[in-house]
């Protein structure tokens, strides 16, 4: 019996730190930003039909109006499903807000992008703040 005291005081040991320890999670957390934060921090704002969209995260979008920025080839990365990435569906209108990462145009899951449907109070407060340059 003396023998098995060790052994099960080491297990006991090992099993409660391993329950008790806390884990590591990496998840996106998404802070609310008002439309005004979120298009000082953009380097483009604008709407656009996903016209395609590739595997590695590539979106192209045919744009209809730019509040901020430029966007020519419509262009925009969004990352891969999960990871704080954002999927984009083929034919859908959305707004969207952008960052310039290394020369490519990006947006992510907390970049504030709405289906157009869902955006009528973001576009009213960004008329607000700046007509849109163009229309496409």
């Amino acid at each position: 019996m003396k023998r098995m005291l060790p052994i099960v005081l080491f297990i006991c040991t090992l099993v409660s730190v391993c329950v008790l320890s806390p884990n590591k999670v990496f998840a996106c957390s998404c802070g609310e930003a008002s439309v005004q934060q979120r298009f000082e921090q953009s380097s483009v704002v604008f709407t656009g039909t996903l016209v395609t969209k590739d595997k590695e995260g590539g979106n192209i979008f045919s744009v209809d109006k730019v509040w901020k920025g430029n966007l020519p080839d419509g262009y925009v990365y969004s990352g891969y499903s999960g990871m704080c990435g954002t999927e984009f569906e083929k034919g859908n209108k959305y707004l969207v807000y952008t960052e310039n990462l290394k020369g490519i145009e990006s947006t992510s899951l907390c970049s504030g992008n709405k289906l157009i449907s869902e955006a009528s109070k973001d576009i009213r407060e960004l008329n607000h703040l700046i007509e849109p340059e163009r229309n496409y």
